[in-house]
């Protein structure tokens, strides 16, 4: 019988424009309310203007960009109010997804986790920062995972892109140690079925960490500014 050749999926124009300008924005390779140009994007990725409309209102959707009609596309702000108002959100979410973990599931759980807090921990392994903010990521994603609802799980993924940036400041700011202690005590309490307990240290360390990002806030600033010679 003659082999069949697999067909290899074929990476379209949205797609990379989006995940071009997806990157831009998370990385603030732009200035915060900076206009976006359509037309010198489209050229630099070789390809038309509409693909690059189509991602851009796609990120618009995720509040990565925003638009203005008739002036067109921006990057988004960076404030302390609104990271503020993403921390209270990604809190809500994830201590909603602890508390509906079924215990069935937390069996086959408790060791990816703890494995992944050790990890993220050990400061010998001495991780770039992109490691370990990816790492800290997953920790949380893989614990809302465990309720099951993809959704929940997808919005967080969204936030998680809008507060990278001071996210990234706050770790390298932070005593990391104490910071990831917190991941190894919710885990702990996990593995003791005590998810009322998991669920108080989960909304502590968020708020914590929502504290230690709004003050990051002004140096995020200050850091996308001086990049940009301004």
């Amino acid at each position: 019988m003659p082999s069949v050749a697999m067909a290899v999926p074929q990476v379209t124009h949205v797609e990379r424009a989006y995940e071009f300008l997806r990157r831009m924005t998370i990385e603030f390779d732009v200035r915060p309310g900076e206009r976006l140009n359509e037309g010198a994007i489209a050229r630099r990725l070789q390809m038309s203007r509409a693909p690059v409309r189509e991602a851009m209102n796609r990120l618009v959707c995720e509040g990565l960009l925003t638009a203005v009609p008739n002036q067109g596309f921006s990057c988004r702000r960076l404030s302390a109010p609104e990271v503020l108002a993403l921390y209270e959100v990604r809190c809500d979410l994830e201590t909603s997804a602890l508390a509906r973990i079924p215990r069935e599931a937390l069996a086959g759980a408790i060791g990816p986790l703890t494995a992944l807090s050790v990890l993220t921990r050990d400061g010998s392994r001495n991780p770039s920062l992109e490691t370990l903010v990816d790492q800290d990521e997953e920790f949380h994603l893989r614990l809302a995972s465990l309720a099951g609802n993809e959704v929940r799980v997808g919005l967080l993924r969204h936030i998680n892109a809008r507060i990278r940036f001071v996210r990234r400041i706050n770790l390298g700011d932070l005593q990391r140690e104490r910071a990831l202690d917190e991941h190894l005590r919710i885990v702990e309490a996990l593995r003791a079925g005590e998810l009322e307990a998991a669920s108080g240290i989960l909304r502590r360390h968020l708020a914590l960490c929502a504290a230690a990002a709004t003050a990051a806030v002004p140096r995020g600033l200050a850091r996308i500014f001086a990049a940009h010679g301004a």
